[in-house]
């Protein structure tokens, strides 16, 4: 191997651990929460909000549309999401890739358009504390919570459009004294 090849390899490998930043290792994440994870998922399928909010930090959940978290990202209390399938108050999520029309719309119909858009229960990969870069936006989720656990869950795509219609969810979690806390929740798709 020449000289540039090894000085490249290094430079990768020293990126892959200052990205991953959290310092639990993949599996040690596997461990500690997979079954918090498995069970946000299922409340996230039956629509179980009240579930969901048990696991929501004090400090709230944030919840992006896409995977950059950043200063506007909805943050939404414990007791908004209890009431989100019922909760008629139309909120400003974000934009929309490609148009920038206004996300506007109630925190029922977010969830059903931007967060469970797949049974992510299936997905084809699950990562822990596995930084992945996907499409073209910046994600930013483990620089959001450098001491927390991102779960990605992975669906391939499944048309021709192998490399456009793939999807990711994340769970970001964060350990607390009272076990693990989820503190938020984005959507990776391919952007423009």
């Amino acid at each position: 191997m020449n000289r540039n090849a090894a000085l490249l390899l290094q430079s990768l490998a020293f990126f892959d651990q200052v990205v991953s930043g959290s310092g639990i290792a993949p599996e040690r994440a596997r461990q500690m929460a997979q079954g918090a994870a498995a069970e946000v998922l299922d409340a996230l399928a039956r629509r179980d909000f009240g579930k969901l909010a048990t696991f929501v930090s004090e400090e709230g959940l944030a919840v992006s549309p896409y995977v950059m978290l950043h200063d506007g990202t909805v943050r939404l209390s414990r007791s908004e999401i209890e009431r989100c399938a019922s909760d008629p108050q139309a909120r400003h999520w974000g934009e929309m890739d490609g148009t920038g029309d206004p996300i506007e719309i109630t925190c029922g119909r977010y969830f059903d358009e931007f967060v469970w858009t797949a049974d992510y229960r299936q997905a084809d990969e699950v990562l822990y504390n596995e930084p992945r870069r996907r499409g073209n936006d910046i994600n930013n989720n483990h620089e959001f919570a450098p001491d927390g656990i991102v779960v990605e869950f992975h669906i391939r795509g499944k048309s021709s459009l192998l490399e456009l219609d793939w999807k990711s969810l994340r769970l970001i979690f964060r350990r607390g004294e009272q076990g693990l806390s989820l503190l938020a929740i984005t959507r990776d798709v391919w952007t423009i």
